[in-house]
């Protein structure tokens, strides 16, 4: 049986810190995989590395003094080594590293430096083998991932060195060019290891005991959630609910290999754990609630649209020109709404707009901002007659409008688009529906 365990930022912010994880490891001993982020912030007064290495790369491309930063990367670097009374040869290597740095040096190269020295560390401190990631995790050049490379070099590495520590967040492309993922990247590194593996559990080791069903900012002392199927945390993370990467998910998922999101400050805690099917008592109504701010909804209006062809499909393909990403598209007989988030049309709404009403002919094309979409997810909305008018009912009795609705077709999510105002207001009033509680 082997584990792949990968410990986030704040598993790995100080010396106490590494310490847990190490305790933590070394208590399973098919904990073989372990991937860890960089190390982040141990107080407020602290800094993510990451954070400090961009900064570190925005210095050197303009020619900026970077020695402050220097030092704090490597006071963060050293505190850690020293208090563990490791060995010297990790900051000689950072100094070596930084007296390489150019103007030329590429942001992804230097800002993966901080899961590679954070691994350097926690790799001697638990006398596991260290595996760069670039050897690892290989991109090909439309940075699809190429799982027959990384499962031929990780059987080679495994069947040599049972015990390894993998930095996360980055990988190489064909040319040897470090490539790094999105932020939370490390999330997708251990799950990849665990799918290449063929582990037995994936475990995710954060600062937070599993995953919560609604925001804690939000609601005082949200229910943990104790079991969830992978299709129910993906639409959750991609509603915002921040405890695993979303991209995470389909590594493990087509091995069927569970998650299980774990606490380094409280390691007997048991979490959530992830599955791909999950047998649960009916009383458990909603599995939780998740939420994004700042969408606008442009409706476009045609009459006899409902008799016609290629209406929708011109204005996706104005949308295409512009890369705008649709998040819901509601529709009626002669109009239909396409809901993106607000960011990504600042700079060229009204020409958007323009060439909507070109491509579709429209009569009349509305815009609505400050729209907030809420997500309620629950395995039982099909089965249990009522559910979504209480719903409904709730949020009127609260005086809440409600701009949209959009719901799968197997009824397990339904998403309400409410006013920006309104979105703490809403989820605290489905959390009292559904939960209990002070709405």
């Amino acid at each position: 049986m082997l584990k792949v365990a990968k410990f986030g930022g704040s598993s790995v912010a100080n010396a106490e810190q590494f310490q847990k994880v190490k305790e933590i490891v070394l208590s399973d001993k098919s904990r073989s995989i372990i991937v860890t982020s960089a190390s982040g912030k141990s107080d407020q007064n602290d800094s993510k590395l990451t954070d400090l290495l961009y900064l570190l790369y925005e210095h050197y491309k303009y020619g900026v003094d970077a020695e402050m930063i220097i030092d704090k990367i490597s006071g963060k670097l050293s505190s850690i080594q020293k208090e563990l009374n490791l060995s010297s040869k990790l900051m000689d290597e950072f100094s070596d590293y930084v007296e390489s740095i150019s103007s030329r040096t590429h942001l992804d190269e230097i800002v993966s430096r901080g899961e590679y020295f954070t691994a350097k560390l926690l790799s001697e401190y638990l006398s596991y083998y260290f595996v760069d990631a670039k050897d690892l995790i290989i991109f090909n050049y439309d940075l699809s991932l190429n799982y027959q490379a990384m499962e031929e070099r990780l059987y080679k590495v495994l069947r040599d060195t049972p015990k390894i520590v993998v930095p996360g967040f980055y990988g190489s492309l064909p040319n040897g060019d470090i490539k790094i993922m999105d932020r939370g990247g490390s999330d997708i590194t251990g799950s990849i290891l665990a799918n290449l593996s063929n582990a037995s559990c994936y475990e995710n080791w954060t600062d937070v005991s599993g995953i919560l069903k609604a925001d804690p900012r939000i609601i005082n002392n949200p229910k943990q959630i104790d079991v969830i199927t992978y299709d129910e945390l993906r639409e959750l993370s991609y509603m915002g609910a921040s405890v695993l990467h979303e991209e995470a998910i389909f590594p493990v998922k087509e091995k069927n290999i569970p998650i299980q999101i774990l606490n380094t400050n409280d390691p007997t805690n048991k979490g959530t754990t992830i599955l791909n099917t999950v047998e649960t008592e009916r009383k458990q109504e909603i599995t939780g609630i998740a939420g994004k701010k700042d969408f606008s909804i442009i409706t476009i209006f045609k009459a006899h649209m409902s008799n016609e062809r290629g209406t929708l499909l011109a204005a996706l393909r104005v949308l295409d020109t512009y890369q705008l990403r649709v998040e819901h598209i509601p529709t009626g007989i002669d109009m239909f709404s396409l809901v993106i988030e607000t960011k990504h049309l600042e700079n060229s709404l009204y020409e958007v707009l323009g060439k909507l009403q070109e491509a579709c002919n429209s009569d009349r094309i509305d815009v609505v901002h400050e729209i907030s979409l809420i997500a309620v997810v629950s395995r039982f909305m099909k089965q249990k007659t009522g559910m979504s008018g209480r719903l409904f009912g709730s949020l009127g009795s609260k005086g809440i409008n409600i701009s949209l609705i959009s719901q799968t077709s197997d009824e397990s999510n339904i998403i309400v688009g409410v006013n920006n105002e309104d979105y703490d207001k809403t989820i605290q009033t489905i959390y009292h529906e559904f939960e209990g509680g002070v709405a």
